[in-house]
This record gives structure tokens, C-alpha cells and sequence, in this order.
């Protein structure tokens, strides 16, 4: 059989069906340098041995000396089951690309399509208790993209892998709005994490923010403008509304968009308001946002 003959039939070797540990490797090139060739064959045993480290490492170097699809796959495949998934997505990305035509490449998609849909760990936190703007997470609601993912009341638990004390919740990967409200305080972040990751997210706050409207939104550009302040518009905004039916002025970037009805409460509970959109910024209006509102009740 031809050197490339026996090329194309290592591209067309069919995927197995993935498992978390469960090695989909491909056989030892014929076209390689001798280096790379050794690097190739050490870095298989050591897979084989289970000594998934060695093997990433050697078959880094293998590519590294010649770079090959088969090699660029075997990494995908070793940083996938040690949950390195952010970086075999790259590798399997890598792959598809010095390998169009590979007769795997379905199943590759298939694999990174599944991968990116891996929820990971988001670890809400504040910062210690000697902090001025530390937050009482068990007294607070923690939301997360405008849905309440923690109520006031619930115990906030011990951090892994080094963690502050906080409330872990899977999510999957992106970039997400944690907001943080308590009776006197509000506190927002924007943290991002990749598929499979756990990321902690420390959110602060000033000791006091007083007011029964919380706003907050997807987008830098989507603004709520402040009642009796003239034209000053703020996202992450906690301010005073009198009780009772009232519409928020919503800015989208220049553009002045439909006002936001909301029903103000009495008696030291918080509506949450969330604005958020998936359309481009580019977009030279009002974009489509859809919003979403929580009545936040604090105990008296």
C-alpha cells in the first residue's frame, strides 16, 4: 500500500463512540520524522499506561517536530478526558482544519458540538468579611442572567479547589450576569468561563445602596435613565421610584426605546428588572430585548 493510500485510511478510521474516559485514538502516521515518529509511538503507551499527562506532552512534542491531523486529534482526545475542554476544542478545531476532508469529520463535529454544550461550575463569592463592600451572601438573592438562582436565608457553603465561602451553580459556557441584591445592597459582575470550567466569581457591592428598583442588563449599551437626573443613564443601578405603577425610560446606545411598566412595592422589597438582547450592536435602532422582572422580598 502507498504512503498516501495509507494516509487516507488513517483519516478514515471512524470515531468510537465517545465516552468521558474512553480513548478515541488514532493509529501512528507513516509520514513522519523519525523524532516525531518516537515522540508519537511514547506518547501511545503512555496513554495506553494511563499516564494521560506524559502522553499529552509527548504528543504535543510529536506535532511540535511534524505536524500531522492524526497527532492534532490524539491531543484533542487526551485534553478531552483529562476535561481540558476548552483546549480540545481547539485541537479538534485544529484538526478540522488541516483535515477538511476527513471521513470523520461528522462525528468531530458531533464531539465539539457536545463539548461546547458542557455545563461547567460558576462559584458566586464575596470578598472576606473585613472588606467594607463584602457581601452577606446567605442574606442575599443571587441571580444569575435575571433568573434567581439563591434566596435570602439559604446557607452559603465552603469553596473547592480553594474557593471563598459561596454558592456554586452549573451553567454553561459563556459570559453570564451575576447579580447580587440584598435589603440595603447591590452588587453585579460579568463572568466567563469556558465548557467544563469552574470559575469563581467575587462579587462586592457598597454598604449601602438604598431604593426598591434594581436594573440591570445583558448589554453595556442597554441603560436605564435615571428619574430627576436629567439625561444620566446607568446599567447595574439600584435608585428610589415611589410605590405604585411606573415606567422605566429605556436607552438602547443613542436610541430612546419603549419604556419598561413595572409595579414598585412597599415596604423594603426590591423589583428586579433585566433587559437583554441577542441581537448585534451594529443594529442602528432600538434592538428586540426581551425582559424579565422579580419581586425580591426581604423579611421586615
Amino acid at each position: 500500500m502507498t504512503r498516501i493510500a495509507l494516509l487516507a485510511l488513517v483519516l478514515a478510521a471512524p470515531a468510537l463512540a465517545l465516552a468521558d474516559d474512553v480513548a478515541v485514538r488514532k493509529g501512528t502516521p507513516d509520514r513522519f520524522a523519525k523524532a516525531a515518529g518516537d515522540a508519537f509511538a511514547a506518547a501511545v503507551q503512555a496513554d495506553k499506561d494511563g499516564d494521560l499527562r506524559t502522553a499529552l506532552g509527548l504528543y504535543e512534542k510529536a506535532f511540535a517536530i511534524s505536524p500531522h491531523p492524526s497527532t492534532i486529534y490524539n491531543i484533542a482526545d487526551v485534553q478531552r478526558r483529562l476535561n481540558l475542554l476548552p483546549l480540545a476544542l481547539k485541537s479538534y478545531e485544529t484538526y478540522l482544519a488541516i483535515a477538511p476532508n476527513a471521513a470523520d469529520k461528522k462525528d468531530v463535529e458531533a464531539t465539539i458540538a457536545k463539548l461546547q454544550a458542557t455545563p461547567g461550575m460558576l462559584w458566586v463569592s464575596s470578598t472576606a468579611p473585613s472588606d467594607s463592600r463584602s457581601i452577606d451572601l446567605t442574606s442575599a438573592y443571587i441571580l444569575v442572567d435575571g433568573e434567581v438562582k439563591k434566596q435570602p436565608g439559604v446557607e452559603i457553603h465552603a469553596g473547592p479547589y480553594g474557593y471563598r465561602e459561596g454558592w456554586g451553580i452549573d451553567l454553561r459556557a459563556g459570559e453570564h450576569v451575576i447579580d447580587v441584591v440584598t435589603s440595603v445592597s447591590f452588587g453585579s459582575e460579568d463572568c466567563k468561563f469556558g465548557p467544563g470550567e469552574n470559575r469563581e466569581c467575587t462579587v462586592v457591592a457598597p454598604p449601602r445602596t438604598d431604593g426598591a428598583v434594581v436594573f440591570n442588563s445583558s448589554d453595556r449599551g442597554l441603560e436605564v435613565r435615571m428619574p430627576g437626573k436629567g439625561r444620566q443613564e446607568k446599567r447595574e443601578v439600584r435608585f428610589e421610584l415611589p410605590p405604585g405603577k411606573q415606567r422605566l425610560l429605556l436607552r438602547d446606545r443613542s436610541f430612546e426605546c419603549p419604556s419598561i411598566p413595572i409595579d414598585v412595592p412597599r415596604g423594603g422589597d426590591v423589583i428586579y428588572v433585566f433587559v437583554a438582547t441577542t441581537q448585534h450592536d451594529r443594529l442602528e435602532r432600538c434592538r428586540d430585548v426581551t425582559v424579565t422582572t422579580k419581586k425580591l422580598r426581604f423579611a421586615p
